[in-house]
């Protein structure tokens, strides 16, 4: 069970239902992370911008990244 649900299309603002768009078209479906930090505009943008400017780098691999990824979420609890 969520603790916090993720802002539906149908409830977000006209730039959130923008950047939902982008995630949709380019990887089908909008990341949970995504929908939860809707609820916070700035957050949203921040975190899309920091995604956006990390992944295009070449310097780790990708399983590195990933792995890393798992790490993080492992120390801060979050289920999944």
């Amino acid at each position: 069970m969520d603790r916090i649900q993720g802002i539906r299309e149908s409830e977000a603002g006209p730039l959130v239902k923008l950047i939902y768009r982008a995630f949709k078209k380019r990887m089908g479906l909008v990341p949970r992370s995504k929908m939860l930090a809707a609820h916070h505009t700035p957050t949203l943008l921040a975190s899309t911008w920091m995604d956006a400017i990390n992944a295009p780098s070449r310097a780790v691999p990708l399983v590195l990244k990933e792995l890393a990824q798992l790490k993080v979420a492992l120390m801060a609890g979050c289920p999944f």
